[in-house]
């Protein structure tokens, strides 16, 4: 008897772990998470008479033909994105995620989603121009505070950042709105990896709320994607900002004095250099 009742503590302490394993990932990715819940990719039209090159195989088949007849392509980074997030569904929910278009949803605001890419995907648009997104906003080459516009990192070419933000819509509190972008293709696949193998992580730190993280991707591997800021408010976003700023001001000011040093000239306030 002891044996059976044992058995049956185990199974409902199971139990009890998958129901707050399930709670926790609802609380990164909404209450509809198992639901009804969507992964949007944004969709490319490919213009009429491409014939698309791939490299030749290393085994010969004599019914192998190139693809002719395309009429929409997506990125590898967009692949890897919706493997990533759909594996983790897969491991926390029994109802996988609907995957679609930004076209096709184009229209659909009242409903849950990840967003894979930047201001290329129409529904990564409505993250940002949100009034609910209070974080972070993409400006020519930098990501900037919505608020103030001031930026946060500057693009650069040996580093692939990424963003993800999740809002609650105003026009639908009770919906989850999360993007997964990024200066490059690796960026926007590097932060979906994050969100993907590291909810749990994100889980603790923002609870249910609404956040923000400024992700990097230093080599070409999704899985070498770290964190650099992460934000829960606004004002949160706008000191990191103006620390920022600060930053640069000091090292603009510490390059032109090193510069003076090395020349023997100044600029007066008009500009003029002056000996």
């Amino acid at each position: 008897m002891w044996l059976l009742d044992s058995l049956d503590l185990v199974q409902r302490v199971r139990k009890l772990w998958c129901y707050l394993s399930v709670w926790r990932f609802k609380q990164v990715f909404g209450r509809d998470a198992g639901k009804e819940f969507h992964v949007i990719y944004n969709i490319n039209i490919v213009p009429k008479g491409v014939v698309f090159e791939r490299p030749e195989p290393k085994v010969k088949r004599d019914n192998y033909k190139r693809t002719q007849n395309l009429t929409t392509v997506n990125s590898c980074a967009t692949t890897r994105a919706i493997g990533y997030l759909v594996y983790t569904f897969g491991e926390m929910v029994n109802i996988p995620p609907t995957i679609g278009s930004d076209v096709e949803t184009d229209e659909k605001m009242d409903m849950s989603f990840i967003s894979i890419g930047g201001v290329t995907n129409l529904k990564t648009c409505d993250v940002l121009r949100d009034d609910s997104n209070h974080f972070l906003d993409f400006d020519k080459r930098s990501i900037v505070h919505r608020s103030s516009r001031l930026p946060i990192i500057e693009f650069r070419s040996d580093v692939a950042y990424g963003l993800i933000i999740k809002t609650n819509p105003h026009s639908n509190p009770e919906r989850a709105w999360i993007c997964c972008a990024g200066f490059g293709e690796r960026g926007t696949s590097g932060a979906a990896w994050f969100l993907a193998t590291k909810w749990k992580d994100i889980g603790k730190w923002a609870k249910k709320g609404p956040f923000a993280i400024i992700t990097k991707t230093e080599v070409n591997s999704d899985e070498s994607t770290v964190p650099i800021h992460k934000f829960r408010t606004s004002e949160e976003v706008e000191d990191a900002a103006r620390r920022y700023s600060a930053t640069v001001a000091t090292t603009t000011t510490t390059t032109t004095t090193s510069r003076t040093e090395t020349t023997g000239l100044s600029f007066t306030d008009g500009g003029t250099a002056t000996q």
